[in-house]
């Protein structure tokens, strides 16, 4: 007669293997988080692409709702055991990119109402747009299951360089704002 022995892989193996399906496998309440967050995200960025004066705040909420975003695309590639050294490459590649951006583009700054006007600042609203595409492209693979753990992979990735490009590039506008030269944006 055998009598088996008390094992850790026997009680907590299991247990833990369906908590990390059960985050990972289908829609949840995450989903929603990503999309409550990318949506305010891309509204942002969309006043920026149609050459308004922007308040110094209203600068840093894209950068602030993408980084948010990509948390939560993290929180649920933690779940699932993705390797993070690619996601720690992206963001570096990212933030660089979004840096040289910001430091090329023009600026139009109106530093009694701390005003800043982008001209030719469509990328902003471009990277918001994939950032959305991710996210769907994340619920879509949620919805679609196992066969789609290689797009939301890659989703998450996507999320994590558009967070990066769009910090980057902000604080990179933020550092050119005190010697970028007085432009009067007040509406005539």
């Amino acid at each position: 007669m055998r009598v088996d022995t008390w094992s850790y892989d026997a009680c907590y193996k299991p247990a833990t293997t369906a908590v990390r399906r059960a985050v990972t496998s289908g829609p949840n309440l995450l989903h929603l988080a990503l999309i409550a967050l990318a949506l305010p995200c891309v509204r942002f960025t969309l006043n920026e692409a149609r050459h308004r004066a922007l308040p110094r705040l209203r600068l840093y909420a894209p950068p602030l709702l993408a980084v948010a975003c990509a948390v939560v695309f993290l929180g649920i590639d933690l779940g699932a055991k993705a390797p993070l050294w690619r996601v720690g490459l992206l963001a570096v590649a990212g933030f660089a990119m979004g840096a040289i951006r910001g430091f090329t583009l023009r600026l139009e700054v109106d530093h009694d109402f701390q005003k800043v006007r982008l001209p030719r600042a469509r990328g902003s609203f471009m990277i918001a747009l994939a950032l959305l595409g991710a996210v769907l492209l994340e619920v879509g693979g949620a919805f679609a299951g196992e066969p789609a753990t290689a797009l939301r992979q890659l989703a998450s990735e996507i999320a994590v360089a558009c967070a990066a490009m769009l910090t980057g590039r902000a604080l990179a506008i933020r550092v050119r704002w005190n010697r970028a030269p007085y432009v009067n944006l007040r509406r005539a």
